[in-house]
């Protein structure tokens, strides 16, 4: 029987080392490493806000958000404007045009001009120039309307909003990352504390294998506590594959965060494992009341909407704008040269007005913009009140993690205690392989409560800092 044993485990052994030979994902070897380096949770961070693609992409979002500026003031950029025709009939030419305009708008509204006209052969004197041209330049200044608004300064209000909505998204992706990769970290942290606890357990099992052999061998022990024992190898056996499947599941789900400089996915090579639980710090009532009342300054959701109801603001004020007259002051002093050679300085000066008689436009502009005004100001109250409803699930999920942590903490050093005595008692003779095994087992089921107990824990903390924006 000893013999079959030894046979079947070491055909066991060269079974789980040909298939981590085959399957580069196997973690076999993991417990082969003495001095295995280590990934914290904060390395993973630094990772995925260096190369994760979606902070990539939302990056992205930030320089188009940039560019959306840069086209708005080109509503203020200088325009020129050129043109030069000829009219021929009856074999001459009997007018000739030529013009060239600047024009350039200010932001205030304001509009500076200047240009150079030569019209030849008009029968209307007002549109005839002398042979040098005519010189003019002037400003149109608005007296009513576009005072305080006006399209360009609307367009360009609007689009300098946009870089803050862009950082606030590329915020927003990052804390959903820092959350879902902590959460998994932390379930690969657990997995791999069970495979470890399970390899523990398997290994006390294999090292009393050869103290029962040799006590039945000298009749200190019946034989059926050889086929006892081997049972209870195989049962943990069957749970180490089970854990060490788990860790791979995890470890391949967690990986799927990471990624290297060039963006092409990394995996996690496996002399890698990750840190070990840190110590917990209890989250104090004050700690709660400042986080809470901060997030609501903090969360990037709440500076979305402000910067949404920025625009609705502007969109309301140039709607206010269109109700008043469009009238609009301009002068324009110009010199041409006369036939003698004389220069001559004279000057245009006028006002036009403009004015919708129903005002249907101004009034569906305005009407829009505030009911976007009240859509954002109901939205904001919505989500501060969801937002402080996350703080407070995610606080009560802390707290009540970390009570769960202490009950599984006590129930697994009573355990060991209980594991030790059982042990005692049959090293003397006085109790049986099943006692023990039973001890260790319930001993390691309550090592893996305690380290799921942790792991929620972290998770909660992870969902906390999520819930007031403390990444």
């Amino acid at each position: 029987m000893r013999y079959f044993i030894a046979i079947v485990c070491v055909f066991q052994t060269l079974f789980l080392s040909a298939q981590q030979e085959q399957f580069p994902f196997r973690k076999d070897s993991v417990l082969t490493f003495s001095q295995p380096d280590s990934l914290s949770l904060e390395e993973s961070y630094a990772n995925i806000n260096a190369f994760h693609p979606k902070l990539t992409g939302a990056q992205l979002g930030i320089d188009n958000a940039q560019a959306q500026v840069k086209r708005a003031y080109g509503t203020l950029d200088p325009r020129l404007d050129a043109e030069v025709t000829a009219k021929r009939e009856s074999d001459k030419f009997k007018q000739q045009t030529a013009q060239a305009d600047i024009v350039v708008p200010l932001y205030w509204g304001q509009k500076v001009f200047a240009g150079w006209k030569r019209n030849l052969g008009f029968f209307d004197q007002d549109y005839t120039t002398p042979l040098t041209g005519e010189a003019s330049v002037g400003i149109s200044i608005p007296l009513w309307r576009n005072i305080m608004i006006d399209k360009n300064r609307s367009q360009i209000l609007k689009a300098e909003v946009q870089p803050t909505i862009a950082e606030n998204q590329r915020v927003e992706v990052r804390n959903e990352l820092f959350r879902k990769s902590a959460e998994k970290y932390w379930q690969w942290v657990g997995s791999y504390k069970k495979f470890i606890i399970n390899n523990r357990l398997l290994t006390l099992a294999q090292q009393r294998a050869e103290g029962i052999n040799e006590q039945i061998q000298r009749g200190e022990r019946p034989r059926i506590d050889s086929v006892e024992n081997y049972q209870e190898i195989q049962r943990r056996l069957g749970s180490l594959i089970k854990a060490r499947r788990n860790y791979e599941k995890n470890t391949i789900a967690f990986q799927l965060f990471l990624w290297t400089k060039d963006g092409t996915p990394t995996d996690i090579p496996n002399n890698v494992i990750p840190k070990d639980f840190p110590p917990i710090s209890l989250l104090t009532l004050n700690q709660y009341q400042t986080d809470r009342s901060e997030s609501i300054r903090r969360r990037p959701e709440i500076s979305l909407n402000r910067a949404e109801k920025r625009i609705a603001d502007v969109s309301r004020d140039f709607a206010n704008e269109q109700w008043k007259p469009d009238i609009n002051l301009k002068f324009a002093p110009f010199s041409d040269q006369l036939n003698d050679g004389v220069n001559r300085f004279d000057y245009k000066v006028g006002v036009d007005f403009s004015m919708p008689l129903l005002f249907r436009d101004a009034t569906g502009q305005l009407a829009e913009a505030e009911i976007k005004q009240q859509v954002t100001d109901i939205k904001l109250f919505l989500l501060q009140r969801e937002v402080q409803a996350e703080v407070d699930d995610a606080a009560s999920e802390l707290l009540a993690n970390y009570e769960q942590f202490l009950v599984a903490r006590n129930e697994r050093i009573a355990a060991e205690r209980l594991e030790n005595a059982e042990r005692d008692l049959f090293d003397r003779g006085e109790s049986d392989i099943f006692r023990v095994n039973f001890r260790e087992r319930f001993t390691a089921q309550a090592a893996e409560k305690e380290v799921d107990a942790l792991a929620e824990y972290y998770e909660a903390v992870a969902r906390y800092r999520w819930a007031c924006a403390l990444f």
